[in-house]
């Protein structure tokens, strides 16, 4: 029974969700996202991440409430525990997680630009990393829809910078997401090889 038990938890342990998002226009409308299938999560009350899916296990790390994590899988009715991946890797108790909810701060997807503008909407979901590559740690995984706010240099031009065939642009965390996320990352806006003539930003009206 003890092996059961363990290869029980093994399995979802190695389970892995990914999902490859049709490529879309930003002026074309989506279909409603459905929050149950993102692996964005938040914390409800400060918790404990352990490192097995037990109480009595080491805790790693504790995260404050409204903290934004990332799941490894996507868990099933009854798991007590689940394994996340961001802002660290180890399990978190069901129960103290609730959906990410959207930003309130806005507004519609507009394909003409507002000069000086920083809302952008995200299209399709993508992931926010500490700095400009692949091989960099991911902050938190974005559903779409999501409003964040871009940084721009001298001449009202959004920071970007291109690394690894992406064209990745800055995102301001603290104003994105007050309260949960603090500092800035980087996020792919354009995969000049993949889709060249996609972006995963779309300008807020």
């Amino acid at each position: 029974m003890e092996f059961q038990n363990l290869l029980y938890i093994f399995t979802l342990v190695n389970i892995a969700t990914f999902a490859l998002s049709a490529p879309v226009f930003a002026q074309i409308t989506q279909a409603p996202f459905n929050s149950s299938q993102s692996s964005c999560r938040a914390t409800k009350v400060s918790t404990p991440v352990f490192k097995e899916p037990s109480t009595s296990s080491n805790a790693i790390r504790i995260l404050s409430a409204k903290t934004r994590i990332t799941l490894a899988y996507i868990p099933v009715s009854g798991d007590r525990f689940v394994r996340i991946k961001a802002p660290t890797s180890g399990f978190i108790q069901t129960a103290a997680l609730r959906f990410c909810q959207p930003n309130n701060n806005a507004q519609n997807i507009s394909s003409k630009p507002t000069i000086g503008s920083v809302c952008r909407k995200i299209v399709r979901q993508e992931t926010i990393r500490r700095q400009p590559s692949t091989r960099e740690p991911f902050i938190t995984t974005l559903s779409p829809n999501t409003v964040v706010f871009v940084n721009l240099v001298t001449g009202n031009i959004v920071k970007s910078y291109k690394s690894e065939n992406y064209i990745w642009v800055e995102i301001d965390l603290s104003r994105s997401f007050p309260g949960e996320l603090s500092g800035n990352g980087w996020i792919v806006n354009t995969d000049l090889v993949n889709t060249p003539g996609l972006s995963s930003l779309a300008y807020c009206s």
